[in-house]
């Protein structure tokens, strides 16, 4: 597989907020009781991905598939907002990174991940809402 891209595509206001309402519905589904840590991580993670899509999308571009597609859409999106975002950036891939594991590895996520994950992906929302509003 090739490595994922960024490119230019036509500005989507509308396209990007339908991301961002994506982003809040699995952010919300991530606080269900009953679901594992790991299921919570991984809805998390969604989020994240939506979010960054809507921010994206919002400044017209788009990370094309391929490998390591979710680490440029993290760098690309926090790149668009304003601010220093590095702290936030490193915050949102240690939570990929804890994705993967629970994902790839079958391994275990402890609830203060996924409680630092939560609070990274609310503070990407509230971001990217003040970007398209």
């Amino acid at each position: 597989m090739t490595d994922a891209r960024l490119e230019t595509v036509p500005a989507d206001r509308h396209g990007a907020r339908a991301f961002l309402a994506q982003a809040e519905r699995f952010l919300a589904d991530s606080e269900i009781e009953g679901l594992s840590s790991e299921s919570k991580s991984i809805l998390l993670h969604n989020a994240t991905i939506a979010a960054c899509d809507g921010i994206l999308q919002a400044n017209g571009r788009r990370v094309t598939p391929g490998d390591k597609s979710h680490v440029l859409r993290l760098e690309s999106a926090l790149d668009q907002l304003p601010g220093d975002n590095e702290e936030l950036l490193e915050r949102l891939d240690a939570s990929r990174e804890r994705r993967n594991e629970a994902s790839y590895l079958a391994g275990f996520v402890p609830q203060a991940s996924v409680i630092d994950a939560r609070e990274a992906v609310t503070e990407l929302i509230a971001l990217a809402e003040s970007l398209l509003s």
